[in-house]
């Protein structure tokens, strides 16, 4: 049992005011430390809940229910244990939770020392998660080369608030979207999740929708059968299947037709997959990690988007910030990009001139972190006095300028699409041409690269 003088807090939470005294009393015997709550909300505002070492709550109760607290603790980013405490009606929700993170769940009623045997191994597993990040919290302090974690560079206020947020998104089974501009880092965002996760022995499968037709991306996810359209020669395996005990992650997630979007609520709600021309319906059991570059509030007020379907897959949501927004990152990422593009060649890292720094801090990065690496390599490679000596580059930005503010008002659209086109351009010319490295250097769909190129006129062929 703990020491009295180190008694382990535990948080109890019921409205019937007889249940919960009489859990307290049996723990205060047992020498916890206890409090007690009437409801969600009044728990919720306790200064000390952070520093409980399990919370036991009753899911079905007037207001803010245990559901609804489970889903505020993983946003607050908390690591206590939430044992959710059921009546025999609500063993569906008691399911959710535990799909959601929940620690476990226990069915009225209950012998006092079932629920003592559960509320020790969730001390147990609480003081495990604290020494674990006390472990990482150091080994980030000691390491010279720890610019960041989870294998992304950045110390900022705003990266920190992305690692926690992966480790609250690990810790559970939840659907997570992830937004961010193009560049900035989701796929990065997202396999950290499913590394630091208990799925990260099965496989993590990432599927780019923006860049498949409906037709295309069905067969893609959910597979099929030999015949069930035409060209479909021999019987196929979907991405769903393939990912099945691991995660799944869905890029630009917008882009998926209502057909699609009906067919995945039921895979996330009976984990069930029917593939194209089969009657013969699979299980399955994954993680769904969505990603978009677009505001998808918007997109479901223009019927883009379901509405369940929008609430289903952002159980939990990270924003991934700009480059711009994190400036004291750049020189972490320009050092890390050196280093690599170096090893890679063979040679020693070269230096980097303050009036290049310079140039590189000012730049506002539109295309986020994958053009700041793009940069740097295209810079290594063409350094005038070779990478073993001073870092002077040859080519200015994709842009062929840094971007500035428009000169006068209401042609910051005009301005942009000048950029646009620039970048687009150049990734061309990189190419030769080709479409398929060139959509996936810009970070768009492969139907987004080519509305643009119609859109601003350009041909392929003078780039090859």
């Amino acid at each position: 049992m703990p020491d009295p003088k180190e008694a382990a807090i535990i948080v109890v939470i019921d409205d019937d005011e007889a249940a919960r005294l009489s859990i307290a009393q049996m723990l205060r015997l047992r020498r916890f430390t206890v409090q007690v709550f009437n409801s969600a909300e009044t728990a919720l505002g306790w200064r000390g809940l952070e520093n409980a070492r399990c919370i036991i709550t009753d899911i079905k109760m007037p207001g803010m229910d245990g559901e609804q607290l489970l889903t505020e603790v993983n946003r607050r980013g908390l690591l206590t244990p939430v044992l959710m405490i059921t009546g025999h009606g609500n063993i569906p929700m008691a399911v959710r939770c535990l799909k959601a993170g929940a620690f476990d769940f226990l069915e009225k009623p209950f012998d006092d020392d079932v629920l003592l045997a559960y509320v020790s191994k969730a001390v147990e597993q609480m003081e495990l998660r604290l020494e674990s990040r006390e472990m990482r919290r150091r080994l980030d302090l000691l390491s010279p080369e720890a610019d960041g974690r989870f294998g992304m560079v950045g110390r900022s206020r705003e990266m920190q608030d992305v690692y926690e947020l992966i480790e609250v998104a690990a810790r559970n089974d939840a659907p997570v979207l992830i937004m961010g501009e193009t560049g900035a880092g989701k796929e990065l965002v997202a396999r950290a999740i499913h590394a630091q996760s208990a799925r990260n022995r099965a496989p993590f499968v990432p599927v780019n929708a923006g860049a498949l037709s409906e037709s295309l991306l069905e067969s893609e996810l959910f597979g099929h059968t030999r015949g069930s359209f035409t060209g479909a020669t021999t019987e196929r395996e979907g991405k769903l299947v393939s990912a099945s005990g691991g995660t799944l992650l869905l890029d630009e997630i917008e882009t998926i037709s209502e057909r699609a979007q009906v067919q995945l609520l039921r895979v996330l709600d009976d984990g069930v997959v029917e593939p194209l021309g089969s009657d013969r319906p699979r299980k399955v059991d994954i993680r769904l990690i969505s990603a978009s570059n677009v505001n998808l509030g918007e997109e479901v007020q223009r019927g883009v988007i379901r509405e369940d379907f929008f609430h289903r897959i952002m159980v939990l949501s990270i924003v991934v910030p700009p480059l711009r927004d994190r400036p004291e990152d750049i020189p972490l990422l320009i050092s890390h990009f050196i280093r690599l593009g170096a090893a890679k060649m063979g040679v020693p890292s070269p230096n980097i001139p303050e009036k290049t720094l310079a140039k590189l801090l000012s730049h506002t990065w539109p295309g986020n972190v994958r053009e700041l690496k793009n940069t740097v390599n295209r810079m290594l490679i063409t350094s005038h006095q070779g990478v073993t000596g001073d870092f002077v580059p040859d080519i200015e930005f994709e842009s062929g300028r840094l971007l500035s503010l428009p000169s006068s008002s209401g042609r910051l659209r005009e301005e942009m699409e000048r950029t646009e086109q620039a970048v687009i351009e150049a990734a061309l010319r990189e190419n030769k041409g080709l479409i398929n490295p060139t959509y996936q250097a810009l970070g768009i769909s492969r139907r987004a690269l080519y509305e643009r190129i119609k859109k601003y006129g350009l041909e392929r062929g003078q780039y090859r």
